[in-house]
């Protein structure tokens, strides 16, 4: 069964709920500066709350509003310095009147509870970067949500509002963006060497108001062409697969939690790769390690996900002539039955999962 989402498109109610966010990012982030913040077109000063009085590299928020939006500047900075701030991710809502344009956005699950999301609006320097390669990268935790006037919008949960998690997640979503906007940027620009621009992204309703220009698409320089042509194919597939039948919201997050550890813990292994279909891809010059995450071990996970791996491996081999590798990645062994079903034939291996802390521990990849 699929599970509805809905943005919150009552103004009202979005400016109680940003205040809500305010308050926890308030409580997180006691200790405030008046500093100096910029983005690729100018500079303003602002209160910026940091998450300690001392030390690099530290989580720091800043807030606004102006006549049409509700500003909200996540950064990373060194409390205590002189040097200008740049903005890592704004989560910006509208004020005044409803509209669609700003990065930021509530969402609402079936059971009414409300989700930070972001609308995929990223830039690298000037120019905004395309939102399909955008929720690419982020296909892990992207739904489609009902919105104004009969409406549907892509968006990335990002956490729940009042999950004890919510600043850890902000900021780790914040380190993924801009992660995002530099790798984008190179695969749309070439290496970047000719680039004199900020890799920060930035919401074009920045806090100058100014809209940057629309960056254009043009066939990518730098990858590998067998690289290139496996980002094709996902993108022929990224309509194919929602990632609204997870459950909900929280399983949502939670199913992109895993994935990013999950990609994190077999970075270097080879180059990194995910679309709307697939959770994750690592690609070696001779083989694919495929893999598909599932939330529970239920008999209908087993079947859609072992179903997933052997399509979209089937597929990557047509494409690449190279070996695939599955592995199908759960909370728990499947049943008996069901494990001498998947060790058979397709070749497809079950890794197990459990968290540790903030993060994922993965059983049975070696």
């Amino acid at each position: 069964m699929e599970e509805h989402y809905e943005v919150v498109t009552d103004v009202a109610e979005i400016a109680r709920l940003n205040k809500q966010l305010a308050k926890h990012l308030r409580a997180a982030l006691p200790y405030k500066e008046s500093r100096e913040i910029t983005y690729p077109s100018g500079h303003q000063t602002g209160m910026v709350y940091f998450e300690a009085q001392t030390g690099t590299g530290l989580r720091a928020w800043s807030a606004g509003s102006d006549s049409d939006k509700l500003m909200n500047l996540l950064l990373s900075a060194d409390a205590g310095s002189t040097k200008w701030i740049e903005i890592a991710v704004q989560l910006n809502f509208p004020a005044g009147t409803y509209n669609r344009r700003m990065a930021g956005a509530f969402i609402r699950d079936a059971d009414g509870e409300i989700f930070v999301a972001h609308r995929g609006k990223l830039t690298k320097g000037r120019a905004g970067l395309p939102k399909d390669k955008v929720f690419r990268e982020f296909a892990a935790t992207t739904v489609e949500a009902a919105d104004h006037r009969k409406k549907t919008s892509r968006v990335i949960l990002i956490a729940g509002l009042n999950h004890p998690e919510l600043v850890d997640r902000l900021w780790e979503f914040a380190e993924e963006a801009r992660e995002v906007a530099t790798r984008l940027g190179e695969e749309l620009h070439g290496d970047g060497e000719n680039e004199s621009v900020s890799t920060a992204p930035r919401d074009p309703n920045g806090p100058n108001g100014s809209n940057g220009g629309k960056a254009s698409d043009p066939a990518p320089t730098s990858p590998a062409e067998r690289l290139l042509k496996l980002r094709a194919y996902f993108d022929e597939y990224s309509g194919e697969v929602s990632t609204k039948g997870h459950g909900g919201g929280k399983r949502t997050v939670e199913h992109g939690a895993i994935v990013r550890a999950l990609e994190a813990r077999l970075r270097g292994g080879g180059d990194s790769q995910k679309a709307q279909a697939i959770d994750l891809a690592i690609v070696a010059t001779s083989s694919v390690d495929l893999f598909e995450v599932k939330t529970s071990a239920r008999t209908t996970d087993v079947y859609t996900g072992v179903g997933q791996l052997l399509i979209h491996g089937e597929c990557i081999m047509d494409e690449l002539g190279i070996a695939v590798n599955r592995y199908l990645v759960l909370p728990e062994k499947p049943k008996a039955s069901h494990s001498k079903a998947i060790s058979g034939k397709p070749g497809i291996k079950v890794v197990t999962y459990q968290k540790v802390g903030s993060t994922y521990e993965f059983n049975g990849l070696s």
